[in-house]
């Protein structure tokens, strides 16, 4: 009887704790965050196609070179997805997410290298010591937040004065 009893005890246990399991993975890979104060905006690099907080595709499709405020994320099967409408969202891989910041910027006193929006390097440009230049929007990379100064260039926090 007693070795009745663990076995029901022990199979429930594994039932229980499998099936919490699964509820707790579901609900890391479908989740939502609101980004601080509806500040943030998304450059479309790329024509888009956006879908629902379910994964399915939308009749909406985005344009290269348009802009989109941002008030969500939405990670979805471990991809970040951002809320530009009413249940309409934008998968990260086509554009990048930024922060609008109008500003002006200096470059230290050395040859400043430029970026593009994934953070690699643009080898065959490069801006002049101590030149100040326009700026709108802020990005973060690897850790790393650039400044653009032209479509698709940027420059590295640390590199300015």
């Amino acid at each position: 009887m007693k070795k009745n009893i663990r076995k029901f005890l022990l199979i429930t246990t594994l039932i229980l704790g499998i099936q919490g399991f699964a509820e707790a993975t579901n609900v890391k890979a479908a989740s939502s965050s609101p980004l601080p104060n509806d500040k943030y905006c998304f450059a479309v690099t790329k024509d888009a196609t956006t879908t629902d907080m379910n994964g399915n595709t939308t009749a909406t499709a985005l344009k290269a070179g348009t802009d989109w405020k941002v008030s969500n994320e939405f990670y979805h099967q471990d991809q970040i997805n951002y809320q530009i409408a009413s249940n309409i969202f934008v998968n990260q891989n086509f554009g990048y997410l930024y922060l609008p910041m109008v500003q002006t910027i200096t470059t230290a006193n050395h040859t400043t290298h430029l970026y593009d929006h994934n953070g690699n390097e643009i080898k065959n440009r490069a801006l002049a010591p101590n030149s100040s230049w326009y700026s709108d929007r802020s990005i973060l990379v690897d850790k790393i937040t650039y400044c653009r100064v032209a479509t698709d260039e940027f420059v590295a926090l640390g590199d300015l004065v």
